[in-house]
């Protein structure tokens, strides 16, 4: 359980389902929920359950709980088995448990594999190459300091990213290098724009568009062509 408190009416009102469990300057508590123990029809992302203060350990597993995301979110229960309605609540034996098969993610194992929980022997370092930088602002966020404040678990880190830029995924610049170069300039692509899409470079987002609208004509006139080089001809 985490400790909670609803120190202003603007968490009460922006962050939290209305309901007499959420009462402004009150002692909320937050249970952690076991990575696949949601109850069914939840999304993992957008559930954090919430129930009132007790100092009564025993007590705890008959929490009445509600889902903070969702305005009109039913009462939920914890238990300690799945059953698709109730939540699983994170235990002792699941943090322990999770510390003995948490892969080394920082390294890779004897044969330049990434790690798994049961990777043994002397790790390699793992070399990251980084395409294009993206800066970032503070990695943490002054409220952890201060403590019992709800905003902590939607914190983000804020992306600083060159406006109006994009730059083409693996699965663009396979199709586009299928594609002869003459077709793309053929229909209007000019050659250095091209060129630097396919080196990864950033360029204007309706250029990108552009050039991958292009693509798909390119790629449905070479599937009609042979669809129809295909059919059987009909002879007198």
């Amino acid at each position: 359980m985490m400790k909670l408190t609803l120190s202003t009416p603007h968490h009460a009102l922006q962050y939290l389902a209305k309901g007499p469990l959420t009462r402004p300057n009150n002692f909320m508590m937050i249970p952690q929920v076991a990575p696949f123990g949601y109850p069914q029809g939840v999304d993992p992302n957008k559930c954090t359950l919430l129930t009132a203060f007790s100092t009564e350990r025993d007590q705890w597993m008959r929490s009445k709980c509600i889902n903070i995301h969702d305005h009109k979110s039913p009462v939920y229960e914890l238990t300690n088995k799945y059953d698709g309605r109730r939540a699983v609540a994170k235990n002792f034996f699941m943090l322990l448990d999770s510390y003995r098969h948490h892969p080394e993610a920082k390294s890779l194992g004897p044969d330049g594999q990434p790690c798994e929980f049961d990777t043994r022997g002397l790790l390699q370092r793992a070399h990251i190459v980084a395409n294009w930088p993206v800066y970032i602002g503070k990695e943490s966020d002054r409220h952890w300091e201060e403590g019992e404040d709800l905003r902590l678990l939607d914190f983000k880190t804020i992306e600083y990213r060159r406006r109006g830029n994009a730059v083409a995924d693996d699965e663009q610049l396979a199709r586009i290098a299928k594609v002869p170069k003459r077709e793309f300039m053929r229909r209007g692509i000019n050659q250095h724009t091209l060129e630097k899409i396919c080196r990864r470079g950033p360029v204007r987002v309706s250029k990108l568009t552009s050039c991958l609208k292009v693509l798909e004509e390119y790629e449905l006139e070479n599937k009609y062509q042979s669809n129809v080089a295909s059919m059987p001809r009909i002879t007198k």
